[in-house]
């Protein structure tokens, strides 16, 4: 009698089991179904199929997009990427670089809302294989110390800017010294004096808040693989290849990846995952420029990793006002001593007499020619150090002249 009891109790559990594998399938047909006929409809450059994410159940699939979007504070520094963009290449892939590779496996963060994690730890792998030379080497660093070691996230998620601060700061060993779990574990369980093989980076700047193709362009080329974050919807759990471009599907979450290359001809970023090798290109993928400009958001919070703190400027006074006499001034401009620096004259009565230095502190001497029309006021500038500096004239009185050291009143 017992045994029929247990039987019909295990045969309907059985039952259960299958009727919601059943329904996932039929849920995930109508899905996929969908995405295609929306792919064909607005003549969309990707292809859709069953992936190892897309045949999750929504409860696991939000493990995948999860992300804190970072914020940015007063002494965040910043990337100008305009000296970069002249003469770029067609295309670039740091993955076939000169035939060389310089970014590391695909990772799988399981069902642990981590991606943030993952996408600092692969920047951080690209960026010891470009800094010492070692292309090719599948440099495999411990995302398990970000999510339990760190104090800055779990497996409920995170943020990229506190995860670069921490690799910085304190850096990350080799995997093992304490082996993914996709759990929050523990820091017990991370070998005992980590901290003395992990691996750093010197700085870290924002490329952008605000996707700019350009920007993400030109510091790809100077910097390497950035991480980035990206808005995630449904229909991108089931890109299996192409050009994405988002056509169906509700909001996902957010998420964090790293862009390891891109296409002019194809009009495309090329990015590395951390959803497995079963989804996507291998788990890579393509996205569109367009993108960018999209609820997608592609490239907010672009990141890029250096060997020191990115170059910033300051330019004192940040204006000056003459008589119509004319006259001659100065500019005081602050930098680095590794960060060099010029000045340019916008306007043709605006003369810049001398430089005294090219990188480092320096002053800029100039002098403002007398204007041809008294009464009327005229305006231009200088840049001095990417810095914009304004003039005025006609509308104030003169400054107490200046003239570069060793010359004659």
């Amino acid at each position: 009698m017992k045994r029929t009891v247990f039987n019909k109790a295990w045969l309907a559990g059985l039952a259960v089991i299958f009727s919601l594998i059943a329904f996932n399938a039929l849920a995930f047909g109508s899905e996929l179904s969908d995405i295609k006929k929306a792919i064909k409809e607005k003549k969309a450059k990707w292809e859709a199929g069953e992936t190892s994410v897309s045949v999750l159940p929504d409860h696991l699939r939000q493990y995948r997009a999860k992300m804190d979007k970072p914020k940015v504070l007063d002494t965040d520094t910043f990337i100008s990427a305009e000296p970069f963009l002249t003469g770029l290449a067609s295309s670039l892939d740091w993955r076939n670089n000169d035939g060389l590779n310089y970014v590391s496996p695909v990772r799988d963060q399981g069902n642990c809302a981590s991606c943030w994690a993952f996408a600092t730890t692969a920047a951080l792998e690209s960026y010891f294989m470009i800094q010492e030379k070692v292309p090719g080497s599948g440099e495999d660093l411990a995302e398990q110390i970000l999510v339990s070691c760190a104090g800055i996230g779990s497996c409920s998620g995170g943020d990229i800017r506190n995860a670069s601060n921490f690799i910085r700061d304190t850096g990350l060993p080799p995997e093992m010294d304490y082996s993914y779990t996709a759990t929050n574990g523990t820091c017990d369980s991370a070998t005992s004096g980590w901290e003395q093989s992990s691996y750093r980076i010197g700085a870290w700047s924002y490329v952008c808040v605000s996707p700019s193709v350009d920007a993400i362009k030109g510091a790809l080329v100077t910097y390497g693989p950035l991480v980035t974050t990206m808005n995630v919807f449904s229909d991108f759990f089931s890109y299996v290849s192409g050009i994405y471009s988002y056509v169906s599907g509700s909001y996902a979450g957010a998420h964090a990846v790293l862009i390891v290359g891109y296409d002019d001809i194809d009009q495309c970023f090329v990015v590395k995952n951390s959803w497995g090798t079963g989804w996507g290109e291998g788990g890579f993928f393509k996205i569109a420029y367009s993108q960018c400009n999209s609820s997608v958001n592609f490239g907010l919070y672009s990141l890029a990793y250096s060997p020191q703190a990115a170059c910033s400027y300051g330019i004192s006074p940040t204006s000056q006002s003459f008589t119509d006499a004319g006259g001659a001034a100065s500019i005081n401009v602050t930098a680095r001593t590794d960060c060099s620096w010029n000045a340019v004259s916008n306007n043709d009565w605006i003369t810049i007499s001398q430089v005294t230095a090219s990188s480092g502190n320096g002053t800029v001497y100039y002098s403002v020619a007398p204007n041809p029309a008294p009464g009327t006021v005229r305006k231009g500038s200088i840049t001095a150090a990417g810095q914009a500096f304004a003039v005025s004239q006609g509308t104030a009185a003169a400054p107490t002249k200046k003239v570069p050291p060793g010359k004659k009143k």
